[in-house]
């Protein structure tokens, strides 16, 4: 299974990224850059028994109106599930993974939970298709964005993102806004975060040239794509 992201411009269709943080808080503060990920996958007891729950959950969305897909994502790093959901534009509320605590059995809060709109992309591929075999891994970068800076923000990554696309292993980069303006996130699709390290040394990326500088705060989140949902 599989599905394409495309621009909202062009297919009518939003993006819902539900960030769920298991067991008890993280106390750690934001990276301060693009660090790199864990080399290997990393399952807390949580994630896995929370994993095919969630898995289940989002299949039963597949009969809600204007569904038009989802992955279902388990952080490397953290001790965190992020749900992306897309769905037709203008259908009303989209679905929610975590709606009470009890909900998953294990301690849980909602990170965040937001609605997005595509609206810059670029990589070596036409489009954006991601699926366990072709992008078995995802890295999301979030920033907050600083006095309504997204626009300029957006300048930026048009000047410094098409530089990341020599690093090994990363196929596209994916910049979302949220509707209230205040977050975007790089959903980056990868085939291997081996070289990893190469990004840090492009132009915009390397220590003290990071691009956000002045514009947004950001941490960065390194994923395992556990099912895909059409």
């Amino acid at each position: 299974m599989a599905i394409t992201l495309r621009t909202t411009a062009d297919s009518g269709v939003i993006a819902v990224i539900e960030r769920l943080e298991l067991g008890v808080p993280e106390q750690a503060g934001p990276a301060a850059g693009a660090e790199p990920p864990n080399r290997l996958p990393r399952r807390t007891d949580e994630q896995s028994l929370v994993l095919p729950l969630i898995v289940t959950k989002v299949r039963g969305w597949r009969w809600e109106q204007g569904f038009r897909g989802a992955v279902v994502l388990a952080s490397r790093d953290h001790n965190r599930v992020t749900v992306y959901s897309r769905f037709d534009a203008g259908t009303g509320s989209a679905c929610q993974v975590l709606d009470n605590a009890d909900t998953l059995g294990v301690p849980a809060r909602v990170l965040d939970r937001r609605t997005y709109d595509l609206v810059w992309r670029d990589g070596d591929e036409a489009t954006t298709t991601i699926s366990p075999a072709h992008t078995p891994v995802v890295h999301f970068g979030l920033f907050t964005v600083l006095d309504d800076q997204s626009g300029a923000l957006l300048e930026r990554v048009a000047d410094s993102a098409p530089a990341s696309l020599v690093t090994p292993g990363l196929r596209t980069v994916n910049f979302h806004r949220s509707h209230d303006g205040q977050r975007l996130i790089n959903f980056g699709t990868w085939t291997s975060f081996d070289q990893f390290h190469v990004l840090l040394d492009q132009p915009g990326f390397a220590d003290g040239e990071k691009y956000w500088k002045g514009l947004a705060t950001f941490q960065n989140d390194y994923f395992d794509v556990v099912a895909v949902v059409e």
